[in-house]
Order: structure tokens, then C-alpha cells, then sequence
């Protein structure tokens, strides 16, 4: 099968087409655009937000860097999440995400209906190892290493491999993390 043949063509997407995009963040997104036509706040992570393919086109640098998540469609028009990744230049990453991530073969792309905010911390933790590292050499890297804080700093990651390979300070990083936390604890 020829490349031409293989590779599916690039949709016409109406700028009216909702989209539900995701916090994929441990923290609080804001997002207020200079005309302030688009405003929205997703106080944790998981929560959602509807907005169009047009206001999706502004936002794309936090889908580049993993701030949001395109975690579906409403569309009548068979509009996939591959579609809308695809329009708005986004392949790289999403297939990143989607092969390691969320388990999927490329063959399967287009036919993805939804995508789950949870699954990147649930990779972090319960990856294996080689997995992991291949991850760490995606776009997704930054996202990787502050989810993998985030679930060291709830606990739910006691993998040495993983933390070793998150950490560029040296010995200190998992000190001052654990100082955070206690700090945010109250002790």
C-alpha cells in the first residue's frame, strides 16, 4: 500500500464543532484570551470545558505542551479526535500520547472516541520501565516529569527507576519535593 494511499486525508472542520478539552494540569488552568471573547477556569485536574475548533486554535501551544487534553468531539459531522488533532498540527505529541499512553496502534487512531484526563498519571505509575523511558524522549516529556511529581508528591509512585530517571538536579530533587509537600501539609 502506497503512502498516498494509507495516509488519511486532512478534514475540512467546521469552526463551530464543539470540543471537550480537559485539565491536564495539577494545578488550576486559567485561560482569558486578549479580546476576552474566551475565558474559563478548570480548578483541578479532569475538569472539562466545551469550546469550539476556532477557540481550539488559540490554545494550541497548552495542547502542544499537555496543559489541556482533546478528550472528545460533538459532532454530527463524524469528526474524530485524530481529526481535530490533525487540523490543528498537533500529530506528533497525540501520537505520542496515544501509542505509550493510552495503549493504541496507529492503525487504530481515527476510530479513538475519547480519551480519559486520568490516563497519563495512571501511566506514570503502572508503566513499564522501557515504556517509561520512551516517553521521556517524546514531546510529552514535560508532562511526564510533572505528572510523575505529582503522583510522587500524592504518594502513589514509589518507583526508584522512574524517580531516578525524572530527576536533572542531582541528589536534592526528591529532598525538596518531600520539603514541599510536608510544607503544604502543614508539618
Amino acid at each position: 500500500m502506497s503512502r498516498e494511499q494509507k495516509r488519511r486525508k486532512r478534514k475540512i472542520i467546521d469552526p463551530s464543532t464543539e470540543i471537550v478539552v480537559a485539565n491536564n494540569t495539577y494545578g488550576i488552568f486559567a485561560y482569558e484570551s486578549n479580546n476576552g471573547a474566551l475565558s474559563f477556569v478548570l480548578e483541578e485536574n479532569g475538569d472539562e470545558e466545551y469550546i469550539t475548533y476556532a477557540e481550539a486554535r488559540k490554545l494550541k501551544k497548552y495542547f502542544e505542551n499537555m496543559s489541556l487534553l482533546i478528550i472528545d468531539v460533538n459532532s454530527e459531522e463524524d469528526i474524530s479526535i485524530m481529526d481535530v488533532v490533525r487540523g490543528l498540527r498537533l500529530t506528533d505529541v497525540y501520537k505520542s500520547y496515544l501509542e505509550l499512553v493510552e495503549g493504541f496502534k496507529e492503525d487504530e487512531f481515527d476510530e479513538v472516541e475519547a480519551l480519559y484526563a486520568d490516563a497519563l498519571a495512571d501511566f506514570c505509575v503502572d508503566s513499564e520501565i522501557d515504556d517509561f523511558k520512551k516517553a521521556l524522549k517524546t514531546p510529552l516529556r514535560n508532562a511526564v516529569i510533572m505528572t510523575t511529581v505529582e503522583m510522587y508528591k500524592q504518594r502513589r509512585l514509589s518507583d526508584r527507576d522512574k524517580q531516578d530517571l525524572v530527576n536533572t538536579r542531582g541528589e536534592d530533587f526528591w529532598t525538596d519535593i518531600d520539603v514541599s509537600v510536608r510544607a503544604a501539609e502543614g508539618h
